[in-house]
């Protein structure tokens, strides 16, 4: 077993936050989704500077990285699922606001 290189070694942690952000944009735990993809960003920033392709050019490398990409299709899927469900919630919201103040006016208008 050789030991990974320092660009092999940031995309382990990278693949490891992708796979937790999956989770946690299941579980809609927000807080957590922005704690991993601000780990994330800090990882890409690392990968930048190291400037290292040689892992990502490789089988191991290309397969993780179609990995990855399938795992982040998932996770846009569940974001805008949430972000739909979300809309939904607060349209019904304001029009129940919206059926309340016009039921109360019409009960107050009746008793003038």
């Amino acid at each position: 077993d050789q030991m990974a290189s320092p660009a092999e070694a940031l995309w382990q942690d990278y693949a490891f936050l992708t796979h937790e952000l999956a989770k946690f944009t299941g579980r809609q735990s927000w807080d957590m989704v922005t704690n991993l993809l601000d780990q994330r960003a800090n990882l890409q920033q690392r990968l930048d500077a190291l400037a290292d392709r040689t892992f990502v050019e490789s089988p191991a490398g290309r397969k993780l990285l179609g990995e990855l990409l399938r795992e982040e299709q998932m996770i846009a899927r569940q974001i805008r699922l949430a972000r739909n469900q979300s809309q939904q919630r607060q349209q019904v919201a304001q029009a129940y606001d919206a059926y309340s103040a016009v039921s109360a006016g019409m009960i107050l208008n009746r008793g003038t």
